[in-house]
């Protein structure tokens, strides 16, 4: 568990950084969020400085040798063993060092900043059809400055290679905070720069040294396989014209110097590509297969194994791209070919039938040519970590002996001999997706650290893991690199020798010992407890007693939280609507991993008695917009927007709930209590009330929206009758309408009636129906959240069991009745209830393709910009949003590829929330809006989207249904 001896830094260290350093943190909140990186340990550090730019850096290094305090380089966190934490002083280059400085096409070559991610540099890259060739899974967060100190690479690496293939020159600021160079050197000019003063000097002096005098042991110890990161590279260094130094650097794990800029060099995007999913009855089968494959020149070979095929299958956002499989295969290898012809594809595949025609291999083949297609194959590879560490319950597939590589003629012996001691020694399931064309095997037995046997499993897995590798002549890590979970092995796998030098290595560089200490050598052992996330002796102490929410299903409200496994999938820049806080704040503490990291710390204690109602708590969850997006596009569904619900429910009970979180909660009593006198409320709201909302703590450039003369309810009593019974027709339809539709916008309903009738569908209004709930749900007002749920699940229910469908026209108010309600009533009503819930939009398309109403439509083109809702696209996806509209003739839809607007229903109206919600907005909706055509239509599916829209660029936004009822000729 969490070390109890934490280093804590003096104050005359802390005021001298301070002074020097813009941003630098020492507060016990933000010392725990950097205390875990996407591995089981978990280490206090010193303090967190972000530093703006190289001479802040080098304030800091000087400042730390003189008071003899470490120093951690840290990216984007995601590390798997470790690398990422540690008693020092945390250095994050990934919110200001992010910039591209120089791309040269011609000489194939990137100069880069160490703090900009691998997704966002080939980004930039692909504009001149070039991009980095290792391809770790996690590049949508995972920095370059921590690809190069661990030396990374991913599927494709026996094309590419490793990260130390592709680096020419980094610029480091050494332990004393220097600067250096490290480029390619031939004989003079080493000999140049080893007659330079001080540390740089001193380091190019003892290095050929330590090779002359090592040069046996680095010539026979280094394990023989496609891919190895353990260690220091000394072997890059022997047998060349013009040693680099920079490839010493490369997975040096932050422990000889900081990486301030890189020069790579660069690949040709390839051309084309052809994916093949064998499948295989028989895990040993299809690792025998792979030395054969290989003999097609694939570009690349992966495994997809049984559990994480059937994890993905279990979850729905996932579920509909596994039309690469059929049946139920044991276990799938995704084979790659890559080429500029299709020619040359055509003569890889007929290799490969060949090769599978002399194995006798009979069981499925799928042969994938459609680039989409094939981009939901990779994306199910690369969100295999997360979809497996989404397992429920306390014992996980962790991150210990994941990394192995052996040669690929091994690789059938070493998995075997794994899942078979595992068994042995009482692990039930073991998990595993591969590398396999490299020999690089992800295995991960689930073990329950809290647990004695646990923790007596993790080191006897690991000890048999060590001794097959060293058996095999293969390495303890393929590409994850050491750090705490596999560096103890070192000496086993090297000699006593060869990890001697390593030592005289991190000595040359770090005579203080004070860059990372505890990595490459002198680690501590894997098992210690106090390293531990999770352990014998954790506890959650100060877990709420009682929710108001089910947790049922991940054991309970720490479940929920302990689900974040720290991969950081929220921290991606370039991807998706997770986590918009995080996208416009580049701030650990907003974002998912953050939130989920400080209530895990608060159940603990460590916040101390108070802390799951303390301020610093509070203002860790108050920027979290509850999108949903974490509980679809984080891997391990962990859904920040019901955990901060009830958290402020908890907390309110504590501090009182404040006036502004009521009036926001009861929206709808307020504007049922206003609308008889709408004129007369819209007149205040434009005059005097005006002055007065800023003091409810609103925001003055915000205006509340005017109430309707109408409601539309009362629009539909008069022309279409309520439901007074349970009067069901076959075409009977659940129209669940919003309050806003009810007060503020009844004639995006009334679209939304003749749209339905015009397909043949008799809607109902329930009299007695109110409001979904999500106001009070997003204020953490869950009492009267569920009392609304039990109300209308009782009023809904007797029509859902008889299967009649019920729609409505706002995204978070069916993704309430959708999603919520299950948790906050459960029971066989609500799951009913769901079970019928959909979108109006869904619904029109299914009768649409039915075909069995001809819909006319005003013959005139339209193109439409369309902005999707965060918890449209977490619930139901926008997909049927496209069809709807594509069903009107010549009519041409474009989404924008754009996050959160920023709203977030009454968030964006809070003063204090304000600039982040502009902020938000402006990263693309709004530019994309100002960008559209003036015969273009806006669209946008949520209240608070198109009041977002409408705010920052003055257009008016249409509800996708009025486009489509705009558009319909009706007799």
């Amino acid at each position: 568990m969490v070390k109890k001896e934490t280093l804590e830094a003096s104050q005359e260290f802390i005021h001298e950084m301070r002074r020097a350093i813009g941003e630098v943190h020492f507060d016990r909140l933000t010392r725990l969020l950097y205390s875990t990186d996407a591995s089981i340990y978990q280490i206090i550090p010193v303090g967190v400085a972000i530093p703006r730019d190289e001479d802040e850096i080098t304030a800091v290094m000087e400042i730390a040798a003189r008071h003899n305090v470490p120093i951690l380089p840290r990216g984007g966190g995601s590390s798997l063993a470790g690398q990422a934490v540690g008693q020092a002083l945390v250095l994050d280059f990934s919110r200001y060092h992010d910039r591209i400085l120089e791309v040269n096409p011609e000489a194939k070559t990137v100069r880069t900043q160490p703090g900009i991610t691998l997704s966002a540099l080939n980004k930039t890259l692909s504009r001149f059809d070039l991009m980095y060739g290792p391809d770790p899974a996690s590049g949508e967060r995972a920095t370059m400055g921590g690809i190069l100190g661990n030396n990374s690479t991913g599927a494709h690496s026996i094309v590419y290679g490793m990260t130390v293939d592709h680096v020419l020159t980094t610029d480091v600021i050494l332990a004393d905070g220097t600067r250096a160079r490290f480029e390619a050197l031939d004989p003079k000019n080493w000999k140049i720069r080893s007659k330079r003063p001080g540390l740089e000097g001193s380091i190019y002096r003892a290095i050929p040294d330590i090779l002359q005098r090592y040069k046996d042991q680095i010539t026979s110890r280094y394990p023989k396989v496609f891919r190895h990161v353990a260690g220091y590279n000394l072997n890059q260094l022997t047998g060349v014209e013009a040693p680099n130094l920079a490839k010493l650097i490369v997975g040096s794990e932050g422990t000889l110097g900081i990486i301030t800029e890189m020069t790579l060099n660069l690949v040709p995007v390839p051309k084309l590509k052809r994916l093949v999913m064998i499948h295989y009855a028989e895990l040993p089968a299809a690792m025998d297969a792979v030395p054969i494959i290989l003999e097609t020149n694939p570009s690349a070979i992966e495994v997809l194994d049984k559990m994480l095929l059937d994890l993905t299958r279990d979850k729905k956002e996932y579920n509909r791209l596994l039309t690469f499989i059929e049946g139920d295969p044991a276990v799938v290898l995704l084979v790659e070919y890559s080429g500029g012809t299709e020619s040359e594809l055509d003569a890889g595949i007929a290799r490969l039938r060949d090769k599978l025609s002399q194995m006798h291999h009979h069981d499925t083949v799928i042969i994938i040519v459609d680039p989409a297609e094939q981009a939901n194959v990779w994306f199910v590879r690369k969100v295999g970590l997360g979809i497996l560490m989404s397992v429920r319950g306390d014992a996980k597939p962790i991150p210990f002996i994941e990394d192995a590589a052996v040669p690929v003629e091994r690789l059938t012996d070493y998995v075997t001999n794994i899942y078979q001691y595992s068994n042995s020694v009482g692990v039930e399931q073991v998990a595993m997706y591969a590398h396999a064309s490299a020999g690089c095997i992800h295995i991960r037995p689930l073990v329950n650290l809290k647990t004695t046997d646990g923790l007596q499993q993790l080191r006897q897995i690991a000890e048999r893991s060590v001794e097959l590798v060293t058996q095999y002549g293969g390495t303890t890590s393929g590409e994850h690199g050491e750090g705490l979970a596999r560096g103890e092995f070192s000496e086993r796998l090297f000699g006593t020798e060869l990890v001697e030098a390593f030592r005289e290595v991190k000595k040359a560089f770090d005579p203080a010992g004070l860059m990372n200490p505890g990595k490459v050598v002198d680690v501590p052992r894997m098992d210690d407890q106090s390293l531990l996330r999770f352990g014998t002796n954790y506890a959650v102490p100060h877990e709420f007693s009682e929710t108001v929410f089910s947790f049922a299903s991940d054991g309970g409200f720490a479940g929920s939280v302990e689900m974040c496994n720290g991969a950081g999938v929220c921290r991606q820049l370039e991807l998706g609507v997770m986590c918009p806080s995080f996208q416009a704040m580049r701030d650990e503490a907003h974002s998912t991993r953050g939130r989920a990291n400080a209530l895990r710390v608060a159940m603990m204690g460590l916040l101390g008695p108070e802390g799951m109602t303390s301020r610093e708590l509070y203002d860790v969850l108050d920027l979290c917009l509850s999108c949903h997006a974490c509980k679809v596009e984080c891997p391990s569904a962990v859904d920040m927007a019901k955990i901060k619900a009830e958290f402020l429910h908890n907390y309110y009970r504590h501090h009182g709930t404040p006036l502004r979180a009521q009036i926001f909660g009861n929206i709808a009593k307020m504007y049922s209590i206003s609308q008889p006198l709408a004129s007369f409320v819209n007149l205040l709201l434009n005059g005097p009330a005006k002055w007065l909302i800023p003091f409810l703590g609103v925001h003055p450039k915000r205006s509340i929206p005017r109430l309707s003369s109408q409601s539309f309810s009362n629009w539909f009593g008069q022309n279409n009758g309520y439901a007074n019974s349970l009067k069901i027709g076959e075409k009977t339809v659940i129209f669940f309408h919003d309050t806003f539709t009810e007060h503020n916008h009844p004639h995006i309903g009334r679209a939304a009636i003749k749209a339905l009738k015009a397909v043949g569908f008799e809607p109902l209004l329930l009299p007695n129906k109110a409001c979904c709930g999500r106001p009070a749900v997003s204020k953490g007002l869950l009492d009267e959240a569920a009392r609304l749920a039990r109300h209308n699940i009782g009023l809904l229910a007797p029509y859902a069991r008889e299967g009649v469908p019920i729609v409505g026209i706002e995204p978070s108010c069916m993704s309430m009745l959708r999603n919520e309600y299950l948790d906050l009533v459960p029971g066989d009503d609500a799951n009913a209830v769901a079970e019928v819930t959909t979108t109006i939009e869904t619904l029109i398309v299914q009768a649409g393709e039915a075909g069995n109403h001809k819909l006319r439509f005003i013959d005139s083109p339209r193109q439409v910009l369309f902005h999707g809702h965060c918890q449209q696209k977490a619930v139901f996806g926008t997909e049927n949003t496209h069809k709807l509209l594509q069903l009107i003739p010549d009519c041409t839809i474009e989404e924008i590829e754009s996050g959160c607007c920023g709203m977030a229903g009454s968030f964006g109206y809070e003063k204090e929330h304000y600039e982040l919600s502009i902020k938000l907005a402006e990263m693309s909706l709004a530019p994309a809006v100002r960008g559209a055509s003036e015969e273009t239509i806006i669209c946008a599916s949520g209240t608070s989207c198109r009041d977002q829209i409408e705010h920052t660029t003055g257009r008016r936004a249409m509800h996708p249904i009025e486009v489509f009822a705009d558009a319909l000729i009706v007799d």
